[in-house]
């Protein structure tokens, strides 16, 4: 009798330690803090954040849509680039958003971007960028990095 009480005891742990294993540790992973559009804005070569042509004073972004942007410059920024435009909200879900920024008086850029949700098993539904594109300068993207660079023509 004993020995059959062990014996499903047994069985029973080790179903447990089966469904243990296959779980997913999420306790070192860090998760984004927020969802941003990070562009690096050039123009004849120089990244004019960095070189202080733009500041936040003379950067205007609008949308066809009604959301609230915070709009961030970052002239000296350690690590992957020297200098770059954030653009964020709080209003956004997944879709698309249509948006200018202009450069003082010397450029006006259209930018498209498509957000979708992300299904990370740690870090939830989030949004990230699916596409950033425009029709009057070239984008390219680094990857891993979270920032496209607009060269600006």
């Amino acid at each position: 009798m004993a020995l059959r009480y062990f014996f499903i005891g047994f069985v029973c742990f080790s179903l447990l330690g089966c469904v243990e294993e296959k779980g997913i540790d999420c306790s070192l992973v860090l998760c984004a803090a927020g969802d941003s559009i990070n562009l690096e804005l050039i123009s004849e070569g120089q990244n004019v954040i960095s070189n202080e042509t733009y500041t936040l004073e003379n950067i205007e972004v609008t949308g066809a849509t009604t959301e609230e942007l915070q709009i961030k410059v970052f002239p000296n920024t350690q690590g992957a680039t020297t200098g770059y435009l954030e653009i964020s909200s709080f209003d956004w879900k997944a879709g698309n958003y249509n948006y200018t920024i202009f450069l003082g008086n010397d450029f006006e850029v259209d930018i498209s971007v498509t957000f979708g949700v992300t299904d990370y098993p740690c870090c939830g539904d989030r949004l990230e960028i699916r596409e950033l594109t425009s029709q009057n300068a070239i984008v390219e993207y680094r990857v891993n990095s979270g920032i496209f660079t607009i060269i600006l023509i």
